[in-house]
């Protein structure tokens, strides 16, 4: 139960608007919550307003409550920070999957599960308004109260407004439909489908005339060797099925049971196109498909699906759809990898209306095979381009998100291919992003950065830029005053929109109404600021006239590397610059001065093997003048260098790849020898495996868990922690089993 003085805080968020606009630095990314404790599993939904909701579970409490965060177009929070508590029942530490959705009126519905009616894992709904007032009261809706096992709903909104939410309870499916001021249509307790086997993972889908397509699964066999197909059904607003029969996605076989929630997108004709992956031939390589239902029932494509790459010795995971009706394009992006799983790529697929494959029938390119780690976020319609969104990581534990804009041919159309979201290295979970809406595409995750996992976002344009869009205009001058060199083209820049004027013109730009801080930049030069820049709605501000005295910025070396072996560093002196010598280099240990060279290499010395370090170079012209610094972090392998070739701390490192499937790599270091344990948990707390449980010597190891427990048996997708214990060491890490 929340306080009853929750209203009044509700009032006092939504009249002190937050001013924190989407930030235009992938370093700087937004923190929705950063609370004490994990912040979980967060979801995103953006309205035809602009309006963009993300929710999430917080530990903060040592319960998982469900929050919710509110936010303009711009990135302004428009709740307090940290968002609203929807829900502070009790619920279970393992979570499931939950779901989120926003209507016609800008309302966020919400639907999850907890354990509040005497420990039964029941779904609850809730209807947020934008000014945070809970429609369907402050405990929400039940809509379930039974002794089944409740687990992962999921929301749609229909043609008239309803609610529609579906989840699994036990072997069962259940249906219910929701009024806008909560009323529920189908009864206290919903429709029941069931068979003599399994139903599970229903999907709402929402089409014409206020009606729904359900995807559903009909499992039959021993867990976890599943035998899984997936059918599709329409129902009316009765809750009747509209087709004499299920209609078959695939019964083809080989959909694992760690295989759930399918990527769905409208046809534009109350149809749609599903996509998933499966090993319907057990050669233990996965194959991505495609179906398009049309609102009749009927199937588009070939029975089962059109495979979208017929390379061999190839796995293809997680395809995601991107579909636009004029013209007829229907495009899906995925991540594809060797045999072995250990080289990730991205790659892509155009289909004609009938299931032809157009990009050949090994599909299009996009990222190159290999070590780096690559997992599709989203792949969204934009105009008549595509943005796909992913995660890319570089090593064992941490990640990227970035994105990248492909036109109708696959081709890229930003000048820089791929645009970093977040460039923060970091762990990185459960990873969503929004349609595209008012220009953006808004991505969210989990991120440890901090410690614990918070909730961070970040939006990206549809021109590739970060920061805030465009609905307003300014216009002003602007007068230079050089340093040395040629005086170049200027670029002014409000948020995230950029004009190149004429030396000494005018400008003008689009941005929303606010006031801004305005920067120019000119190439050898800081980019100078000028504050309090005001914006008037609906009418241009002029005569914003200012004088900058340009800073030069000289140009940095190239092209560093640092052999972890060895403590070698070696790098390629700068571009040239104009107007001033290059007369030698400046080098730096963890931000301390080490030596002047003229040389471009340096040896590292007295180096500790297990350590991670920050090697700095900087040019240095003639003057005294100094460039910026090139940073190269590296963790010392040693072995053939200079360095003590000792091991500094016993420590856990992390596990590679995470996510994976089957296999990954666990690394640990000892520093003294003793008995060492390394141990697999499930969310229950409950040990799934004993990798290790031995004397170790003094060095660095490698553990591998191929995804079975102690009796070899596969376990479940989702999520595990390994353990270690030495000496009075012990540390906890989490990672992510996805099949």
């Amino acid at each position: 139960m929340k306080k009853l003085l929750f209203l009044l805080i509700c009032f006092l968020c939504v009249s002190s608007i937050i001013n924190a606009q989407w930030s235009n630095d992938p370093a700087q990314n937004n923190a929705i919550c950063d609370l004490g404790g994990e912040q979980a599993i967060p979801k995103v939904v953006t309205s035809s307003t602009g309006d963009t909701y993300i929710g999430y579970f917080s530990n903060d409490s040592g319960n998982y409550d469900v929050r919710l965060q509110r936010l303009d177009s711009q990135g302004n929070e428009l709740w307090a920070q940290d968002g609203i508590v929807i829900s502070d029942n009790p619920a279970m530490s393992w979570l499931t999957d939950w779901d989120m959705t926003v209507d016609d009126d800008n309302h966020a519905i919400l639907t999850f599960q907890d354990i509040r009616n005497g420990g039964n894992n029941n779904i609850y709904a809730y209807r947020i308004a934008p000014d945070g007032s809970f429609i369907w009261g402050e405990d929400g809706i039940e809509l379930s109260n039974s002794a089944a096992f409740d687990v992962s709903p999921k929301v749609c909104i229909t043609s008239a407004g309803y609610a529609v939410i579906t989840w699994q309870s036990d072997d069962a499916i259940i249906l219910q439909r929701i009024s806008s001021s909560g009323t529920l249509i189908w009864g206290p307790n919903g429709i029941t489908l069931s068979c003599a086997d399994t139903y599970s993972w229903p999907q709402p889908f929402a089409v014409e005339d206020d009606h729904i397509l359900l995807k559903f699964f009909h499992d039959s066999g021993a867990y976890p060797m599943t035998i899984r197909h997936c059918y599709i059904q329409k129902y009316d607003n009765d809750g009747n099925a509209a087709w004499a029969s299920d209609t078959v996605v695939s019964n083809a076989g080989g959909i694992s049971a760690w295989t759930q929630v399918f990527p769905i997108e409208s046809d534009g004709a109350d149809g749609c196109f599903i996509a998933w992956h499966d090993d319907r031939d057990n050669n233990m390589d996965a194959s991505s498909f495609i179906q398009h239902v049309n609102s009749d029932g009927s199937v588009g494509f070939t029975a089962n699906g059109v495979e979208l790459s017929t390379q061999v010795s190839r796995e293809n995971y997680y395809p995601q759809i991107a579909f636009n009706s004029n013209p007829w394009e229907l495009y899906t992006y995925w991540m594809e990898t060797d045999s072995d799983q250990n080289q990730r790529g991205l790659y892509g697929q155009k289909l004609d209306a009938e299931g032809n494959r157009l990009w050949t029938d090994n599909g299009k390119t996009i990222i190159e095979l290999s070590a780096t780690g690559i997992i599709p976020i989203d792949a969204r319609q934009a105009n008549d381009d595509v943005i796909v969104c992913y995660e890319e990581s570089p090593d064992v534990v941490n990640a990227y998100v970035k994105a990248t804009r492909l036109d109708a041919d696959g081709e890229f159309v930003w000048d820089s291919d791929f645009v970093t979201l977040c460039s923060v290295a970091s762990s990185k979970v459960h990873s969503e992003g929004s349609y595209f809406v008012n220009n953006q595409i808004i991505c969210t995750w989990e991120d440890d950065r901090n410690g614990a996992n918070d909730i961070y976002a970040q939006n990206i344009t549809f021109d590739g830029l970060l920061g805030i869009v465009d609905t307003g205009t300014i216009e002003g001058s602007v007068s230079l005053i050089g340093g040395i060199g040629n005086l170049m083209e200027v670029d002014v820049t409000a948020g995230s929109f950029t004009v190149n004027p004429d030396i000494n013109g005018d400008y003008s730009m689009s941005i929303v109404t606010g006031t801004y801080e305005v920067t120019a930049s000119l190439e050898y030069y800081t980019p100078q600021t000028i504050s309090d820049v005001v914006v008037t709605e609906g009418s241009a501000t002029t005569g914003i006239d200012f004088t900058l005295n340009w800073i030069p910025v000289f140009n940095p070396p190239q092209n560093g590397n640092v052999d972890p072996n060895t403590g070698h560093v070696t790098w390629d002196p700068p571009e040239p610059y104009p107007g001033a010598e290059l007369i030698g280099y400046n080098i730096y240990l963890d931000g301390v001065f080490l030596e002047f060279i003229t040389e471009t290499s340096y040896q590292l010395e007295n180096l500790i093997v297990s350590l991670q370090y920050t090697v700095g170079i900087t040019a240095v012209y003639e003057g005294g003048f100094e460039s910026d610094f090139v940073t190269l972090d590296f963790i010392y392998i040693g072995g053939t260098g200079v360095g003590n070739n000792i091991i500094a701390v016993t420590e856990l490192k992390g596990n590679y790849p995470n996510p994976f499937n089957p296999i990954t790599n666990i690394t640990y270091s000892i520093k003294e020898a003793g008995n060492v344990t390394l141990e697999i948990y499930n969310l229950r707390g409950q040990l799934v495996k004993t990798l290790v449980n031995k004397v170790n010597g003094v060095g660095n190891f490698t553990a591998i868990w191929n995804g079975t427990d102690n009796s070899d048996k596969p376990v479940s997708s989702g999520v595990y922690f390994y353990k270690m214990k030495s000496g009075n060491y012990t540390s906890t890490k989490k990672m992510i089993l996805m099949k």
